[in-house]
C-alpha cells in the first residue's frame, strides 16, 4: 500500500485565525489527496517583551521558570487537544512542536515528512509585511512542496 499524502498544517496558538480557516481547508485537502493531516506549532526564539508561554499554556499571565522543553510540550500537548476536536481520526497523522524560527522550522517540517502541501493561513498584508516579508511568504518562498495560503 502506497504511503498517504501528508498535508502540513502550521499553526500559531496565540492566534485562532491561523486555524480557523487553515485548517478546514488542510482537512479539505487531505480529504482530496486521501492523506493525512499534520498539525505544527513552532515556539519561536523569545524576544524580551514577548512571552509565548502565555499562548501556549491558554493563559494571559505566564511564570519565568518554564524552559524551552517545556513550552515546547506545553505546545504539543494544547496540539493534540486542536487535533482530537478539529481533526477527524482518520484523516489525523501526527503533530510536530518545534523550537526556533518560524519559517525554517515549517520548512524543515514539511521536508522531513515529505508533505505534499503546506496549508497555512496569512493576515491581510500590511505595509510592514511587504517590508519584513512574513513567515507565510518566506514558507511559500522556500519549500519545496506546494503552498496554499487561507485569508483571514
Amino acid at each position: 500500500m502506497a504511503e498517504k499524502k501528508k498535508v502540513l498544517v502550521p499553526v500559531d496558538l496565540e492566534h485562532k485565525s491561523t486555524w480557523a480557516k487553515a485548517l478546514p481547508a488542510g482537512v479539505g485537502q487531505a480529504k482530496i489527496l486521501k492523506g493525512e493531516v499534520w498539525l505544527m506549532t513552532v515556539v519561536p526564539h523569545i524576544v524580551s517583551g514577548i512571552d509565548w508561554r502565555y499562548a501556549i499554556r491558554g493563559e494571559e499571565h505566564g511564570s519565568i521558570e518554564f524552559d524551552i522543553k517545556d513550552l515546547v510540550k506545553q505546545a504539543e500537548a494544547r496540539m493534540q487537544e486542536l487535533a482530537k476536536e478539529l481533526v477527524p481520526k482518520e484523516l489525523f497523522g501526527g503533530i510536530i512542536a518545534a523550537h526556533g524560527t518560524i519559517y525554517e522550522k515549517i520548512v524543515d517540517a514539511a521536508n522531513e515528512i515529505d508533505a505534499e502541501i503546506i496549508v497555512m493561513a496569512a493576515h491581510r498584508p500590511s505595509l510592514k509585511d511587504y517590508l519584513l516579508g512574513p513567515n507565510t511568504a518566506r514558507v511559500a518562498r522556500h519549500a519545496r512542496c506546494s503552498v496554499q495560503i487561507v485569508r483571514d
